[in-house]
């Protein structure tokens, strides 16, 4: 199974905007131009936000204005990470303390004889817990906050042309 997300070049090509006029199917709501950066601003925190998750907000939002990426319209996305690392504290928390397995006890009469069969299962904090860093690490990489990234942005997106790139 094919993984990692489109291929550079792969899909439909985009029509010329001077064919697009020509054939009548031009339409000004849907051309914009490639690079075009968005507004910069201050990054305002919601309201909703609790106060961990404010004090996450505004870390990420001094990273991106340090990198003059920061932009008012970005700021519902650092929210969203904002609230899932908070979530990723709370979880570590619970297993720090309560651990990372339970086990649950059952009692069942067979005849004259009681049986208990006990279970170990992990926490549901622990599914959460997994689910919130690979929810965070998403955003992390969608806002190019990761080291990946930060190296695509000193260097520019596209790669130096190779030898075999004709093939």
């Amino acid at each position: 199974m094919p993984r990692g997300g489109a291929r550079p070049n792969s899909g439909r090509k985009r029509k010329e905007p001077a064919l697009k006029q020509l054939a009548g199917t031009e339409r000004a709501d849907r051309e914009n131009e490639v690079g075009t950066p968005a507004s910069t601003g201050a990054m305002i925190c919601p309201l909703h936000l609790s106060d961990l998750a404010q004090l996450h907000f505004e870390s990420l939002a001094k990273i991106l204005e340090e990198q003059d990426r920061a932009s008012p319209h970005y700021a519902e996305h650092v929210a969203l990470l904002a609230q899932r690392l908070e979530q990723i504290q709370r979880y570590q928390a619970v297993i720090e303390v309560e651990g990372d397995t339970f086990t649950s006890e059952s009692a069942k009469k067979i005849g004259n004889q009681l049986v208990v069969t006990r279970m170990v299962r992990a926490r549901p904090e622990v599914a959460m817990l997994s689910e919130a860093m690979r929810h965070a690490q998403s955003l992390i990489a969608e806002l190019m906050l990761n080291p990946a990234a930060a190296l695509r942005i000193a260097s520019g997106h596209k790669p130096e042309a190779g030898a075999f790139d004709e093939f």
